[in-house]
Parts: C-alpha cells; structure tokens; sequence
C-alpha cells in the first residue's frame, strides 16, 4: 500500500507560473475584451456574429491552455480537453440546425 502512495506522490509536481506569464495572459486577455467590445459596438451585418465567436474561441483557449496547465498537461488531459470542444461543437451544430430549419411564423 505504500508503494503506490509513494508513487503517486513522486510525480505529484506542480508548475507555478512565473508573474511575467501571468501579466502576459492577462494582457491579452484584457486586448481581446476590449476587441470584443469593439465589435459589439459596431456593425459588421452579418460577420459580428462570426467574429464574437471566433474572439471568443481564442479567449477560450488562452484561458484553457493557461489557467488549466494544458502546457504541462500530458496527451490524455489533451484530449480530454479536445474531446470536450468536440462534443460542444456537435451540440452547437444541432442547435444550430434546428434553429436555421425552422420555418418563422409570422406573428
């Protein structure tokens, strides 16, 4: 029993980001926020929709690669990681499938 106590321990590091990658992550978070209002505030007819969600992406993966250690993480945290964006994808995909395929009643 302590054998494999030992072992899960010895592996058990734990990487601490440095200030400077911290502030950088924030930074460009903070640039995509400000981006991201931009956008909403303007009109870009049908595109604002695509470029919101293509800022959006980009702020999600900055937050999961930094914030959720995917830099250090092993392959099956990766694709873990990757899985769940597909299986969010295949959800949107329906929704949004459903919504375009409906007919509008004129109320």
């Amino acid at each position: 029993m302590s054998e494999v106590r030992e072992t899960i321990h010895e592996s058990d590091d734990h990487h601490v980001a440095s200030f400077g990658s911290t502030m950088t992550t924030f930074a460009v978070l903070a640039l995509l926020a400000v981006i991201q209002l931009a956008v909403g505030f303007n009109d870009f007819g049908p595109m604002k929709i695509l470029a919101s969600l293509t800022i959006t992406g980009i702020q999600v993966f900055v937050l999961s690669v930094f914030f959720m250690d995917l830099r250090q993480a092993d392959k099956l945290t990766w694709l873990c990681a990757g899985a769940s964006v597909f299986w969010v994808l295949i959800m949107f995909t329906f929704t949004l499938t459903d919504f375009v395929t409906r007919h509008m009643a004129a109320y």
